[in-house]
């Protein structure tokens, strides 16, 4: 093999073309799709097999932030505007070794192998930015898939006494005979609900993270302070919607079965969805505004 040969051989993948139009080197963008795409799927099918998902209200939290997150990814990926995909050999030994994972009957082993390809790409000093980026929002996923929730897990001792302070000080100014026991809540003497882990207010913070990330990722914008204002803002209306859903929940237990598991549950989960997605849609748009102006 001559030298130029051996020079080929040894480029990363996306590296090899630097003339012509710019744009995202089709090789490592397929990789990175199928890695992401392939990743979440998995993580979607293992859900459906393997775990109990009875109420829509789950369902629509699930597919809106791996939707939000492959958005995001097939954004930074075919917009190339941050530079040029570039993906060396051992990037690609990463993703293999990760993907390993979809073949695994264990959800929480793909957000793992996740973690895993998302810290690489984003701990590596690299030329391109957009390969960080994409490792963000691996990781975003994955915290928000497994991370945050193991942390809610291990925290939820102290963040349960909070939470139900907060509930029992705003209920009371809705329900005068409302009686806390613990972490239970009743309006009534025949009838109360327990607060458990997977109803706390807190539970789609991680989620109001993802698709505040996946936002910022596809609009190119920076987290600047505005970013978090409205992240802080999204935060806020999510924590207050979920609050009022246990409250609703208090009446009786048609209202509970109402607000759990029927309809209730699902407009609630669109809510909070779209508590996520406003304030830093009209942040991003606002910024954007601002920017046609001045060079106007």
């Amino acid at each position: 093999m001559d030298g130029s040969a051996g020079e080929r051989a040894g480029r990363p993948i996306g590296a090899a073309r630097t003339r012509g139009a710019p744009g995202p080197d089709r090789a490592a963008l397929y990789i990175v799709l199928l890695f992401s795409c392939g990743t979440c799927l998995s993580a979607v099918l293992q859900r459906r097999l393997l775990e109990n998902l009875p109420s829509a209200h789950n369902a629509v939290e699930l597919s809106v932030g791996e939707a939000f997150g492959l958005a995001a990814i097939l954004s930074l990926a075919f917009a190339g505007s941050r530079g040029r995909l570039v993906l060396s050999g051992l990037d690609i030994a990463i993703l293999i070794v990760a993907a390993l994972a979809w073949f695994v009957p264990e959800q929480h082993g793909i957000y793992l192998a996740m973690t895993l390809a998302g810290g690489w790409f984003v701990s590596r000093r690299r030329a391109d930015r957009t390969s960080v980026d994409i490792g963000q929002i691996w990781l975003a996923l994955s915290v928000y898939e497994l991370w945050g929730k193991l942390l809610f897990k291990l925290c939820y001792q102290v963040i349960e006494v909070a939470e139900v302070g907060m509930i029992s000080l705003v209920g009371r100014g809705f329900y005068g005979r409302l009686h806390v026991d613990g972490a239970s809540l009743s309006v009534r003497d025949d009838w109360s609900i327990v607060i458990l882990e997977g109803c706390s207010s807190f539970h789609n913070l991680s989620l109001t993270v993802v698709i505040w990330l996946s936002i910022l990722k596809i609009a190119a914008h920076g987290a600047d302070r505005a970013a978090f204002r409205a992240l802080g803002l999204s935060a806020c209306l999510v924590v207050a919607i979920n609050v009022a859903r246990i409250l609703a929940m208090l009446p009786s237990p048609a209202s509970y079965a109402f607000w759990h598991d029927g309809l209730g549950s699902t407009l609630v989960a669109l809510g909070s969805v779209l508590a996520a997605i406003v304030p830093i849609a009209r942040s991003v748009q606002g910024r954007a505004g601002c920017l046609g102006a001045q060079l106007r």
